[in-house]
């Protein structure tokens, strides 16, 4: 680390974020391709519709990127998307858990 470098004094948490995205709300959508040409989708979530987020995420983003992970990597994975989760269900509670490569 450079000097004067000096790390938080501890874990941090997520308190706050609804104060947050209350005051700067964001609709779900995204840019097609070039700049200015954000559109707006109803079918993704935003961060009122957290639950939405974490599946989107796993179902979208991770299993397309990952289709067959095995070994390390797919332990590695499994506990990430467990950490997502936990940090996705402390702010939203009620998500269901999605286990896409099984329980390690």
């Amino acid at each position: 680390m450079p000097d004067d470098f000096f790390r938080a004094d501890g874990p941090k948490g997520n308190e706050g974020v609804d104060v947050v995205i209350q005051a700067h709300p964001v609709q779900p959508g995204r840019n097609l391709g070039r700049v200015n040409s954000f559109t707006f989708d109803p079918t993704s979530s935003d961060f009122s519709t957290g639950c939405l987020l974490y599946e989107n995420f796993i179902n979208q983003t991770v299993k397309p990127l990952y289709p067959n992970p095995t070994g390390q990597l797919r332990r590695a994975l499994n506990a990430n998307l467990d950490f997502f989760f936990l940090g996705t269900n402390g702010t939203f509670d009620g998500c269901t858990q999605i286990f896409p490569y099984g329980r390690d």
